[in-house]
């Protein structure tokens, strides 16, 4: 019976351990694109600290850093997955992501907020707002990130 135990636990760790292992590999490729988007960045903007980072997949994936450069200004960072133009804008030029999501609070009364992230289209800055709305749908809506004038919605039935 002690045998059984034993092997039973080297089976259980065997499994945990192989578990880990995948998970860090699904991972692997996100983090590798964004140390290479971060690359890219710090060529045209010094931060000195990091406070998020979104990965947007739209049309085109952006990789979008909100950091604070040596002055302790904050500043937000769009850079495409591929060859493109970097956009570098200041934090307080645009909406926050407690103003979007006040936006789509008092437009759409959704029963449940999902996320809220920063990306682009077609040049444009926006913020992504997932939330669940009244008849139970998976839905997306779309702010611009200048003015926070609303820009596009769809629904997905769950």
């Amino acid at each position: 019976m002690k045998k059984w135990g034993v092997l039973l636990f080297i089976f259980l760790c065997l499994g945990v351990w192989q578990a880990i292992s995948v998970y860090q590999d699904a991972l692997m490729p996100k983090q590798s694109l964004e140390e290479k988007a971060l690359e890219r960045a710090k060529e045209k903007i010094a931060f000195t600290q990091i406070e998020r980072t979104y990965t947007y997949y739209g049309e085109k994936t952006y990789i979008v850093f909100i950091g604070k450069n040596k002055q302790g200004k904050k500043y937000i960072v769009w850079v495409p997955e591929k060859k493109g133009k970097i956009v570098i804008k200041r934090a307080k030029s645009g909406i926050t992501e407690s103003e979007a999501i006040a936006k789509l609070k008092a437009e759409r009364h959704p029963k449940k907020l999902i996320s809220a992230k920063l990306g682009m289209e077609k040049g444009v800055p926006l913020w992504e707002l997932t939330y669940i709305d009244q008849y139970d749908r998976y839905s997306f809506y779309y702010l611009s990130f200048t003015d926070g004038t609303f820009l596009k919605r769809y629904s997905f039935q769950q």
